[in-house]
């Protein structure tokens, strides 16, 4: 797991709202990983019995793992749940998927620890303590996946969650500390973060410290060195909050829109 983390690989819209929301890419890609996996074990593995266990071990745990996904992202069907249908299970409502969902990550967690599909099943387990109103649990899984795989895809979405918890709980000396952090990110010859990502978190971090020139300074640099930055609308739409003086900025490629147009 040692892609790097580009732009367009994190999406400032899907952390807008809810904390935790970093395992989407491990729904869909599930079955690239566990080749990536597998491949690791192959490469790492000693001999030929070494390599048959760790090659079973790991299969098991992804299977594993892909049937815990399979029930997180089972659909809710109120008056015909399957909750043990293997192949299609169903819940009767959020809650009861939840908790089934929880108890098949911990199993991966427990049964297959030291692989990479466990450490994939804790970032589940913190979306949903996050669910739960466990912040502290979520951060503890976020933290060990970031320090597992410090160059994953993952662990950039995992980090950005950790942002999102400091900001949210800490108190306004904490939150000052976190734009500290934010700020020395960006002097770094390797940053963890794309830039355009860190400038987006420093802007609302300077928000909610009350910072508006500091803010709006951030978003200005989204809007003018990242002209291709999925972070721009939403740096546009600050701004223009900000400061309502401020004229909206034609996308790339793009003409402003004559009053009385079609779609004005």
């Amino acid at each position: 797991m040692s892609q790097r983390l580009t732009r367009k690989e994190i999406r400032k819209d899907e952390f807008a709202n809810v904390v935790g929301r970093g395992v989407e890419y491990a729904e869909s890609h599930v079955r690239t990983l566990v080749l990536v996996i597998v491949g690791a074990v192959v490469l790492a593995a000693a001999g030929a019995g070494m390599y048959a266990f760790m090659g079973h071990r790991s299969g098991g745990a992804n299977e594993a793992l892909a049937a815990a996904v399979k029930v997180y992202s089972a659909p809710i069907n109120a008056t015909g749940a399957k909750p043990n249908d293997p192949k299609e299970p169903s819940f009767a409502d959020e809650a009861a998927r939840r908790a089934r969902a929880k108890v098949l990550f911990e199993k991966v967690r427990g049964g297959y620890s030291h692989t990479d599909a466990a450490d994939i099943a804790g970032l589940y387990l913190a979306q949903i303590a996050v669910a739960e109103g466990k912040p502290d649990e979520a951060r503890k899984l976020w933290t060990a996946f970031v320090d597992a795989h410090p160059d994953s895809i993952l662990a950039g979405e995992a980090r950005i969650n950790l942002i999102h918890l400091d900001r949210k709980q800490g108190p306004k000396a904490k939150v000052e500390e976190l734009a500290t952090r934010l700020k020395a990110m960006q002097e770094q010859s390797q940053p963890p973060l794309p830039e355009d990502v860190i400038l987006s978190e420093l802007g609302t971090t300077y928000e909610q410290l009350g910072r508006k020139e500091d803010a709006m300074q951030a978003y200005k640099r989204i809007m003018d060195e990242f002209p291709q930055s999925a972070y721009r609308t939403v740096a546009q739409q600050r701004l223009s909050a900000l400061d309502p003086t401020r004229l909206p900025s034609a996308a790339p490629g793009s003409f402003p829109m004559v009053p009385g147009s079609p779609g004005s």
